[in-house]
């Protein structure tokens, strides 16, 4: 139940983040996308289904809040969470390469998604240099910003973890 709780306040926490504090600190007017980062750790740390879960409410805030559709956001991002939780089995907490990676692999499909349906959509052909000005310094900023936020996001599973184990000894 605890491990609940943190979840949805780590998802709200994440989305407050990512719409406000980050969206006023932009570098080259570029935010980071906390919502990946925490999806990603959380999938890889806990497995499929955690991350399908935090992935699916993630996204609706974000359709809720900004979305044109209904789903959209979470469908996505509920897809990252799935695909990342397959990593679960090859997680080590001391790694810190395998999540990142998968950030930026997410942020790469993420841009590319973006493109294709804002860009495409609306005959934006400039491809490269969308790539350049948009998709590859959200990227480099997700994963930097990722650097941190996991360390973060590894002490409190970590935390919740030791928690977990020390009520099932009592019982």
């Amino acid at each position: 139940m605890r491990r609940v709780l943190v979840s949805i306040v780590m998802v709200v926490l994440c989305f407050l983040l990512q719409t406000s504090v980050f969206d006023t600190v932009r570098l080259a007017g570029i935010t980071p996308n906390i919502l990946i980062v925490l999806i990603c750790s959380t999938a890889v740390m806990r497995g499929q289904k955690a991350g399908m879960l935090t992935g699916f409410f993630s996204g609706l805030l974000l359709d809720i809040f900004f979305g044109k559709y209904l789903g959209a956001f979470a469908f996505l991002y509920m897809i990252f969470g799935f695909v990342d939780g397959f990593f679960h089995r090859l997680y080590y907490s001391d790694d810190n390469v395998l999540p990142l990676i998968l950030i930026g692999c997410n942020d790469l499909v993420y841009g590319l998604i973006m493109y294709i349906v804002t860009g495409l959509l609306h005959r934006h052909l400039h491809f490269l240099f969308y790539l350049r000005s948009v998709i590859l310094p959200e990227l480099v900023y997700t994963v930097a910003v990722g650097i941190v936020l996991y360390r973060v996001l590894l002490r409190i599973d970590d935390r919740l973890s030791r928690t977990e184990q020390g009520s099932a000894d009592f019982v």
